[in-house]
């Protein structure tokens, strides 16, 4: 992976870092993927606090 850092001296006291674009967008993704379980664990948790939920033993048990 190849990395560039812009001096602040070019950016007005901002150091920049440049990378390239597929290693961009993969961790755009990524970030994506973890906006999306964190959303789906808070909503579980608040299911799970107003008692919306149930306690299995057994993944057979869910097919009930």
């Amino acid at each position: 992976m190849h990395t560039l850092t812009i001096s602040k001296q070019f950016t007005h006291g901002v150091e920049l870092v440049g990378i390239p674009r597929h290693e961009y967008e993969s961790m755009q993704k990524h970030l994506a993927e973890v906006k999306d379980a964190l959303v789906k664990i808070r909503k579980g948790e608040k299911e799970f606090k107003n008692g919306h939920t149930r306690t299995v033993r057994s993944l057979s048990e869910l097919r009930k």
